[in-house]
């Protein structure tokens, strides 16, 4: 059975915040952990990041004050998850090996997108995007030192 977020109460904003010593992660090791782990911290980065970019836009645009420093508070916390999760990436690697991980993240959620969408029109919409992402990800230079 899968994690259900609604099924749990969460933990209180104020017992979020970390101090450096717990936002210092010890990164994966892609020699020994599961080939899609850096394709899971990819998409969870995105998402950190989306959901932070939203929060300061609504606080941008939120006339209660009282509102806009509650959002401080969440931005702040989740700024801090944003720099765990993206720390979890090993810090070895190169460029390009980076770049064909971004690439594998666009073909798999792209491609599970198009698979799970009832609309003809945006099926093939995501089918076309998935068939750019894999270009890119075919294409993608190799260089040697």
């Amino acid at each position: 059975m899968g994690f259900n977020p609604l099924e749990h109460r969460g933990i209180p904003l104020d017992r979020q915040v970390r101090n450096w010593r717990e936002l210092d992660v010890e990164p994966v090791d892609p020699d020994h952990g599961d080939p899609y782990t850096k394709c899971r911290i990819i998409a969870m980065n995105g998402i950190e990041i989306e959901a932070i970019l939203f929060s300061h836009q609504f606080a941008r645009h939120c006339p209660d004050l009282d509102v806009k420093r509650q959002l401080a508070e969440v931005r702040y916390i989740e700024q801090q998850q944003q720099k765990a999760v993206n720390w979890l990436l090993p810090g070895l690697a190169s460029v390009l090996e980076t770049t064909i991980s971004y690439e594998q993240v666009a073909v798999d959620l792209t491609g599970w997108i198009a698979r799970h969408e009832p609309d003809p029109y945006l099926k093939q919409a995501y089918e076309f995007g998935v068939l750019e992402d894999f270009d890119h990800l075919t294409r993608t230079p190799t260089f040697t030192r």
